[in-house]
């Protein structure tokens, strides 16, 4: 049984943005109202299908809304995910008991479904019941449906995979198909998140991120985030940064193998197909490990394998021998993955955090470099000296007076990032966009009176028009 993460600064966009009710879903109208139907039947007592199953390809929405609908309607959530075990043991144990005898208060206790409001049962990726470890699975799925008094939700991307092996879930359960989200739709929702983000992004970027998702939204969600790490706007050259989350797309499921198969030939082969260095490998190894082994033992196994790898890294590097780099993705791969025994905490991976830092530090040492320059030009100084010695007076003098600072960003045309360098303040702040608004203004009014790159006169009425 695994809960729901804590929104974070580190969660992704696709979960901080996932739809808190139904009404926030705008693709899939007849899906919707097919799960409210079910829903609200259970409000006026049983009904004939005490389990549904929403069928339908990956990233369309389908947990979100399960999700949803419980918080619509009031119901907790016990959910079971790929990375809880699903034998008929657990589920027996997690589903079976809980739907007959109890549900939840919200602030968890335990109380008798006579006493509490209704529990929503979600199972996700329920076609994945494979397996040594997940034997007896459907049959207790099956169990749980007949026995159950509490709603239950079956999540399937593969739906003839789900029932082909057990005619009686087919037959107990109501089906809702999902369908890949459409273009605008698709477009309305990026386009939300990005307000919501506070980023500016171009229309045509989001018309590339469409088209590439193939209607997977989570897909798409990703792809976004992944061009606006560390940026306050995003241009049309920005897709070329698509290119790495092609990468991205192979990563995600890699990362998956490595932490949660158990399987050192899966976890090896998932490293060996991805077109990513060990050294950069090793940092999603890193980034999502704590998070996903649960227990103190496997922690100390994993980081072991992982330091491992990192003392070859560092051989490769000194030695210019990058022979060494197989030794090393050998143990970032298949030595994580056989050092976990226990079952993990699952929930969302993460990017990770040192490349994102990474990002905003390349963004912020642009802005450095292009402002040191044009300063350097107008002052007829070098660029050492601006970054070395003068940059921290400069930039007293710009915060305190007004006059300075809309002339010098109008005579420099200088750009919202040297401009929220200079004032130490976010590049989406209103006043950075408010002093950019006045020096555009002065610019225009003094333009054919000022030689190129020298300081056009204040005039307070100018500036105030803005």
């Amino acid at each position: 049984m695994t809960a729901r993460p804590i929104l974070g600064a580190s969660m992704s966009w696709a979960e901080r943005h996932r739809p808190k009710d139904l009404d926030d879903i705008v693709a899939n109208p007849t899906a919707v109202a097919e799960l409210r139907k079910w829903a609200a039947a259970w409000q006026r007592g049983r009904p004939d299908k005490k389990a549904v199953i929403l069928q339908g390809p990956p990233g369309i929405g389908k947990t979100s809304a399960a999700l949803a609908l419980a918080k619509e309607m009031g119901w907790s959530v016990v959910e079971m995910n790929a990375s809880d075990s699903r034998n008929a043991e657990a589920i027996r144990k997690v589903a079976t008991r809980g739907a007959v005898l109890q549900t939840f208060s919200d602030s968890g206790e335990f109380l008798r479904a006579a006493q509490g409001g209704r529990k929503l049962i979600v199972l996700d990726e329920a076609d994945n019941v494979f397996g040594r470890e997940d034997r007896g699975g459907i049959g207790a799925i099956v169990e749980t449906i007949q026995t159950s008094g509490q709603p239950i939700v079956l999540i399937a991307n593969d739906y003839y995979g789900l029932t082909r092996r057990s005619s009686s879930l087919k037959r107990l359960s109501k089906t809702i198909k999902f369908q890949p989200i459409h273009d605008d739709a698709m477009k309305n929702i990026l386009r939300t998140i990005t307000t919501k983000e506070g980023v500016d992004v171009a229309s045509e970027v989001l018309d590339v991120i469409v088209e590439r998702s193939s209607g997977d939204l989570r897909s798409a969600i990703n792809d976004l985030e992944s061009l606006a790490i560390g940026k306050d706007a995003v241009r049309a050259t920005g897709t070329k940064a698509l290119g790495y989350r092609d990468r991205e797309r192979t990563i995600f499921p890699a990362i998956e193998e490595i932490l949660r198969s158990g399987d050192a030939r899966r976890a090896k082969d998932a490293a060996t197909g991805l077109d990513e260095s060990p050294e950069d490998l090793i940092l999603w190894v890193d980034q999502n490990l704590g998070h996903e082994f649960g227990r103190p033992d496997d922690l100390a196994r994993g980081y072991d394998a992982l330091s491992r790898a990192d003392v070859f890294l560092g051989r490769a590097r000194r030695r210019q021998s990058f022979g060494l780099w197989s030794y090393a993705k050998e143990l970032m791969s298949s030595g994580v993955a056989v050092a976990r025994k226990g079952r993990g905490r699952g929930g969302q991976l993460e990017f990770p955090y040192y490349l994102i830092q990474m990002a905003r530090s390349r963004a912020q040492r642009g802005a450095r470099t292009s402002l040191a320059t044009k300063l350097a030009r107008h002052l007829h100084v070098s660029r050492t000296l601006i970054l070395d010695e003068l940059l921290p007076t400069i930039r007293m003098l710009f915060q305190g007076d007004e006059e300075l600072r809309v002339n010098l960003t109008a005579a420099l045309r200088l750009e919202d990032a040297e401009v929220a360098l200079l004032m130490e303040e976010p590049e989406s702040s209103h006043a950075v966009k408010h002093l950019l608004e006045k020096a555009a203004l002065v610019a225009g009014a003094r333009a054919p009176e000022s030689k190129e790159g020298s300081l056009p006169a204040f005039d307070e009425d100018d500036a105030d028009a803005a």
